[in-house]
């Protein structure tokens, strides 16, 4: 009896719990989890955690909300995940490092529900763009190492070097990384570096582009849009049919993409 009487009590203050959204775990302690071989330098990107809302479709009672919980959690790279089933919608804390948005629904969909992003508080992010100057490259190879190097860095959104000038544009998160590991990672690969310039406030949008395809369209709408003022770089990805664009606030913004 006793028994019994303590799981209904546990079932009560759940479903308080998924009323109103709260961040505290409605389950035995699940840590984040990191895929294998990760370092423990990338993991301290967690400080770039993103918030996504999405709703979520055929959801009757506190045990659906759990089971939807719980296949969130089981990805990784998930911070936190708090379930509300009155209003069908799921809040999830994430590193996008490790997950992104539409692995999320997808683990959603897997225990039998329809689910769609509503909103993602991150989108758009401030960041910053440094330029290096690189000393003893005398080849592409050369080039190419330099750029493989910056770009495995965490917190490093783009890296361009340029063997004829010497120089590497580099577009981080300075909320992950500093100048001077940049300059460390390089002279890493057996080459020296100066800071040239630093602090050159980017933000960065991501657009979903209904019937982007792999062919020359993709070309021709990167090219669009870098003729704008203000555009410094896009990347795509037809699968997830998104773009992502960094720019001068001051210069350009969403409205001009979207036209």
């Amino acid at each position: 009896m006793a028994a019994n009487f303590l799981a209904l009590s546990c079932i009560r203050r759940d479903t308080r719990a998924y009323g109103n959204l709260s961040p505290r775990q409605h389950y035995p302690s699940m840590p984040t989890k990191y895929p294998e071989g990760v370092s423990q330098q990338e993991k301290k990107v967690e400080g770039s955690e993103y918030r996504a809302l999405f709703s979520v479709v055929g959801m009757t009672c506190s045990a659906c909300a759990g089971s939807v919980e719980k296949a969130v959690k089981r990805l990784p790279g998930i911070r936190e995940a708090a379930v509300d089933v009155l209003n069908g919608r799921a809040q999830v804390t994430f590193y996008p490092s490790f997950v992104n948005e539409e692995s999320i629904r997808e683990a959603i969909e897997d225990v039998g529900f329809q689910a769609a992003l509503v909103e993602n508080e991150k989108s758009e992010r401030t960041s910053q763009v440094c330029r290096i100057q690189i000393n003893g490259m005398t080849c592409t190879s050369c080039s190419s190492t330099v750029e493989s190097a910056l770009r495995s860095v965490p917190g490093v959104h783009k890296a361009q070097v340029a063997l004829a000038t010497e120089e590497a544009e580099i577009q981080y998160d300075p909320r992950i990384m500093r100048t001077d590991q940049l300059l460390s990672t390089i002279k890493d690969t057996g080459f020296k570096a100066v800071l040239m310039s630093t602090g050159e406030d980017m933000s960065n949008i991501q657009l979903k582009v209904d019937g982007l395809r792999i062919d020359h369209s993709i070309e021709i709408l990167e090219n669009s849009l870098l003729a704008l003022p203000g555009v410094k770089a896009i990347e795509t990805d037809p699968l997830l049919q998104k773009l992502s664009i960094s720019y001068k606030s001051d210069l350009t913004g969403p409205r001009s993409f979207i036209e």
